[in-house]
C-alpha cells in the first residue's frame, strides 16, 4: 500500500488515470445494470409477446430512460422514411396540412403517439418523485392511451389509406429504433426489447384495425423490405412533403447552417431513399465524418454519464385545472402552450367532432375490442 501511495506521489498523472479508469468503469456498471436486471427478471425474451405489461415496462426503458434521444429519432426518422412511399405522400399532400401548418400537423401526431406510449414512464415517474402510486392517474393513463387511438382511427378514417400503407408505417416503428440505436447508441438493443417494441406496435396496430401484422420480427422485416423496394419511388408529392419536413427540422439551427444541414440529411439516407425524394448524394465522405461523430457519442455516453434516473416524458403528468395537458417541454415552438384534450389533438376541422365512447362503472379502459373501434370509426 505505501507503495503504491509513493509511486502515485512521483507520478501524479498515473494518479489521474487510475482515477479516470475507474471512473469509466463505475459509469458502465451503472449504464448496464438497469438491463442486466431486466434479463435477469424476463429470461425468456419471447415473454413480451405473450405479456404486454411486460412489454409495456420493457419498451419504456427503451425509450424513456436508456435511449429518450435516438429514440425519438428514430421514429421521427421512420415517418420521414413513409414518405418516400407515392401512395402515402399523396394522401398527405392533399390534406395541405403540411404546406399550411407543418409544426403544428408535426406535434399533433408526436403528441398523439406519446399519448398511446408514455403511460407506463409516467405512472413510473410520478410513482418516483411523490413517493407513492396514484391509482386514478394510473387509470387515467390507460383512458388517455385509448382516447389518442380512437382519435387516431377518427381522422385517418376521412382518408383513403391503403392497409399495407398502415402495415408499412407501423413496421418501421417497431424497426427503426433497433436500426438507430445498434447504429449509433452506446449499446444496441436485446432481442427482449426488440420482442417488446414489436408487442407494443402490434397492439396498437390491432387497435387501428391493422390487418396481416406479421408475427415475428424476422417475417416483418422481410415483408418491409419487399415492400419498401417496390414501392419506394420518385413522385413529386414526396418531394413536397420531404421539403416541409426537413425546413421544419432545420428551423431549429440558424439559416446560414441550412445548405450543410441538407447534406447531413442527405448522408443518413440510403441511396433509395434519396433517389425517392430526388435528393443529392452528400460530399464524400461527409456520411463517414457524421457517422464517426455519432459513434463518439455513444461511447461518451457509456463511459461517462451516469444513467437517467426519471423516465423522459414529453406528455403532461397530469391535467391542468382546465382538464388539459400541457406538454413538458416542446422541441419547436410551443403549439399548445394552455394545453391540449387528447381528444382535439389533429386538424383543427376535427376539433370537438371525434366520437370518444366512454365506458361504463366497472369497465376496464382499453377493454373496446380492435374490430368494434375500426367498425365505429371507419378505419380503411
Amino acid at each position: 500500500m505505501d507503495t503504491l501511495r509513493n509511486v502515485l506521489s512521483v507520478h501524479p498523472s498515473l494518479m489521474y488515470g487510475t482515477g479516470l479508469l475507474a471512473y469509466m468503469a463505475l459509469v458502465r456498471h451503472f449504464r448496464y445494470k438497469r438491463i442486466n436486471a431486466l434479463l435477469k427478471k424476463y429470461p425468456d425474451p419471447t415473454i413480451p409477446l405473450r405479456n404486454l405489461e411486460a412489454a409495456r415496462e420493457v419498451s419504456s426503458i427503451v425509450g424513456d430512460l436508456d435511449f429518450p434521444f435516438l429514440n425519438v429519432v428514430s421514429l421521427e426518422f421512420a415517418l420521414f422514411k413513409t414518405y418516400a412511399i407515392p401512395s402515402i405522400s399523396k394522401v398527405l399532400a392533399a390534406t395541405k396540412q403540411f404546406a399550411t401548418s407543418c409544426l403544428k400537423r408535426a406535434d399533433d401526431t408526436a403528441l398523439i403517439l406519446m399519448e398511446m406510449n408514455e403511460g407506463y414512464s409516467r405512472d413510473l415517474r410520478r410513482t418516483m418523485t411523490e413517493g407513492k402510486v396514484d391509482e386514478k392517474e394510473r387509470l387515467n393513463d390507460e383512458r388517455r392511451a385509448e382516447i389518442a387511438t380512437e382519435r387516431l382511427n377518427f381522422i385517418h378514417g376521412h382518408y383513403n389509406i391503403k392497409q399495407e400503407d398502415y402495415l408499412y408505417t407501423l413496421a418501421l416503428f417497431v424497426l427503426e429504433p433497433a436500426v438507430f440505436i445498434g447504429r449509433f447508441e452506446w449499446r444496441s438493443l436485446t432481442e427482449l426489447e426488440e420482442n417488446a417494441l414489436l408487442a407494443m406496435w402490434t397492439h396498437h396496430g390491432r387497435a387501428m384495425g391493422i390487418q396481416n401484422i406479421p408475427e415475428t420480427l424476422a417475417e416483418l422485416k422481410a415483408w418491409t423490405e419487399d415492400y419498401e423496394s417496390t414501392h419506394a419511388v420518385f413522385a413529386k408529392s414526396n418531394v413536397a412533403i420531404a421539403q416541409s419536413t426537413v425546413d421544419l427540422l432545420l428551423s431549429l439551427a440558424p439559416s446560414f447552417t441550412h445548405a450543410f444541414g441538407r447534406k447531413i440529411i442527405s448522408s443518413l439516407l440510403t441511396p433509395r431513399l434519396r433517389a425517392a425524394f430526388g435528393i443529392a448524394p452528400p460530399p464524400r465522405g461527409l456520411t463517414t465524418i457524421i457517422h464517426a461523430l455519432l459513434h463518439s457519442r455513444a461511447l461518451f455516453i457509456r463511459y461517462f454519464m451516469f444513467p437517467r434516473r426519471l423516465p423522459l416524458v414529453r406528455s403532461a403528468l397530469r391535467a391542468n385545472k382546465e382538464n388539459k395537458y400541457v406538454p413538458i417541454f416542446n422541441k419547436y415552438k410551443p403549439v399548445y402552450p394552455q394545453g391540449y384534450r387528447v381528444e382535439d389533438l389533429g386538424p383543427e376541422k376535427f376539433v370537438g367532432k371525434c366520437p370518444i365512447s366512454f365506458h361504463p362503472s366497472g369497465r376496464t379502459p382499453g377493454a373496446a375490442t380492435a374490430s368494434s373501434s375500426a367498425e365505429e370509426l371507419h378505419v380503411l
